[in-house]
């Protein structure tokens, strides 16, 4: 075998592990995109706009999780993760663009609002650490919730909408048994984990965010390596 034919077989070697590498680091990301876009099936998006559950007398906290979904979750999330782009993109893809011209940006229709482009979330670690009782965190969404319309429901729904947020971050034993000033009185959250599914979304969007680095450096280490080779190959035939 001649030098030019060594050279090209060397060449090629590099070039198919190099292609190889490619599509073992490629492959189960595909894999992984594949089974969540299967797990997007329309069944798991009804569950997540549907009317939450309610027994029958329903609960207190029911109650509050019905007016949470009645007001509050189209902003705050199913989860209270805030208004993430997954949860804007989790119903109809026409509707995902809150901010488009017409809808809910400035230029909005005299009947309609102009929409925050962020709304916190509200169930969470400390998402409620700024508030002190339960009956403070009552008062403020009473006084600036909903975002286009404050003060519009009843007292009595925000003060289950209080208390499901209460219940929502890990606080318990909140019956109707008790008046309003008891409940009133207890802490709004336990200040411990409770949003488990948003940190793993947290979580896999870091993930997703690492391998966009990682591949332009994978091409650019096997555009090295071919590179490399060349420059081998050409000293070789000196």
């Amino acid at each position: 075998m001649n030098r030019r034919a060594t050279g090209r077989l060397i060449i090629g070697t590099i070039l198919l592990l190099w292609v190889v590498g490619v599509a073992m680091f490629l492959a189960p990301t595909s894999a992984a995109q594949s089974g969540d876009d299967a797990s997007r099936s329309m069944s798991d998006i009804r569950d997540r706009l549907s009317p939450p559950p309610v027994s029958d007398p329903p609960t207190l906290v029911e109650l509050g999780h019905t007016e949470y979904y009645l007001y509050c979750m189209v902003c705050h999330g199913d989860r209270g993760q805030g208004l993430t782009e997954e949860w804007r993109n989790a119903g109809d893809p026409a509707d995902a663009n809150c901010w488009q011209s017409r809808c809910h940006a400035a230029n909005h229709p005299p009947d309609g609002f102009e929409l925050p482009r962020y709304a916190p979330p509200v169930i969470g670690d400390y998402t409620l650490a700024r508030f002190a009782t339960i009956g403070d965190l009552h008062e403020y969404i009473q006084f600036s919730m909903p975002w286009h319309m404050p003060g519009f429901l009843e007292d009595e729904q925000y003060q289950r909408i209080a208390v499901y947020l209460a219940d929502a971050n890990g606080i318990t034993g909140l019956n109707s048994d008790l008046d309003w000033m008891e409940l009133a009185a207890r802490a709004p959250t336990s200040r411990t984990s409770v949003a488990q599914p948003v940190v793993q979304a947290a979580v896999s969007e870091a993930k997703v965010s690492n391998q966009i680095w990682v591949r332009p450096l994978l091409i650019l280490a096997g555009a090295g390596l071919v590179v490399g080779g060349v420059a081998w190959v050409r000293r070789r035939r000196r």
